[in-house]
């Protein structure tokens, strides 16, 4: 009895580790918006209000900042979550978090962003563990994020 338990225990760790791939994006995906009416200061201003609306979780950061140039570029965690467990004899972390370099470059009356993941993950489809996050969930939530922020450059400036 312990011996087929112990087998079905290794044969759902073996099926589960089978499944594991490594996703890499190489590329930025760039969106640019262009014929847009507020001054290069304004769109300055809405771009970094939306950074820092979005930027909620503490690992999210504005890395690089200058309205001069208007440049901002930050850090922000797409999806995941770093896990600590403590066993008997040590503790074991597991980190699923996957990171996108979002720079934004604001000139004249356009802007254009840059959405690009740090580095590689892991995705697991078996549904067996915590690296849930696939290419096309990435790609999603990046949608999210330009939509979110073509809200916010048509957004009213607010004035006093």
């Amino acid at each position: 009895m312990k011996k087929s338990i112990f087998l079905i225990s290794l044969l759902f760790i073996v099926n589960a580790c089978g499944t594991m791939k490594t996703i890499q994006i190489d590329e930025p995906v760039v969106k640019v918006f262009t014929d847009l009416d507020d001054s290069q200061d304004d769109l300055f201003v809405k771009a970094n209000d939306w950074m820092i609306s979005m930027f909620v979780d503490a690992s999210s950061v504005i890395q690089f900042s200058d309205k001069e140039a208007g440049v901002l570029i930050g850090k922000y965690l797409m999806s995941g979550e770093l896990r600590t467990q403590t066993s008997f004899l040590t503790p074991a972390s597991v980190d699923s978090r996957v990171y996108a370099k979002i720079d934004v470059r604001v000139r004249d009356n356009r802007v254009r962003i840059s959405i690009e993941p740090l580095n590689s993950w892991q995705y697991d489809d078996s549904g067996l563990t915590i690296y849930n996050y696939s290419k096309e969930n990435f790609y999603q939530d990046m949608d999210k994020l330009f939509l979110s922020f073509d809200n916010a450059l048509k957004a009213e400036t607010i004035d006093f």
